[in-house]
């Protein structure tokens, strides 16, 4: 019998694990705190749990919670297109999560050959959801002052099949001005 690893696609293999905030044990064993003393804002996960209202329905929802959602969250879609106004629902993609959106934004569009063009540095899942695909990223180094200039990104975009932008960026907080990603777009 072949080993489980020797079917794996390479580009499958060679991805690094992603690590998403600080490793708190680690962290309250050097600085002698427990690690409930900790609160970590190193993840976009609210280290201070869930609001009163967010407990609330999820109360309100355990009596359904045996029911399959709807797979096309066609309820969700249609109060998301009615809150922009002028958008389609069926123009608006839902997911769990943004990661997931973006893995399965590249797994739709990237073809075999093609390029994604990433702003460096950047959340590293964009790099993670391209190679997962079997394509190489293409960076673009945005220098000391980690803002994206329009007439540098409007020259490596050439090429590009998609394009990945993160406003305000993580991990540096930079905000792209909406005339720049205007004129990008």
């Amino acid at each position: 019998m072949k080993p489980i690893e020797s079917l794996v696609r390479d580009n499958i293999k060679n991805l690094k694990p992603c690590v998403h905030g600080a490793e708190v044990l680690g962290a309250a064993e050097e600085s002698g705190l427990k690690p409930h003393e900790i609160l970590d804002f190193s993840s976009s996960v609210n280290p201070r749990g869930p609001s009163k209202k967010v407990l609330e329905a999820a109360k309100k929802s355990f009596s359904q919670i045996a029911a399959y959602p709807d797979s096309n969250s066609n309820e969700l879609r249609q109060v998301i297109a009615s809150h922009f106004g002028s958008i389609n629902k069926d123009n608006v993609v839902v997911g769990n999560g943004s990661t997931e959106l973006m893995y399965l934004f590249a797994e739709t569009f990237l073809k075999k050959g093609e390029t994604a063009l990433i702003p460096a540095p950047t959340f590293d899942e964009y790099e993670r959801a391209v190679r997962k695909t079997g394509e190489t990223p293409k960076f673009l180094e945005m220098g000391k002052s980690f803002n994206v200039e329009a007439a540098t990104f409007k020259t490596e975009i050439s090429g590009a099949k998609i394009i990945f932008l993160c406003n305000p960026n993580n991990p540096t907080s930079m905000l792209i001005p909406q005339e720049t990603l205007t004129s990008i777009i």
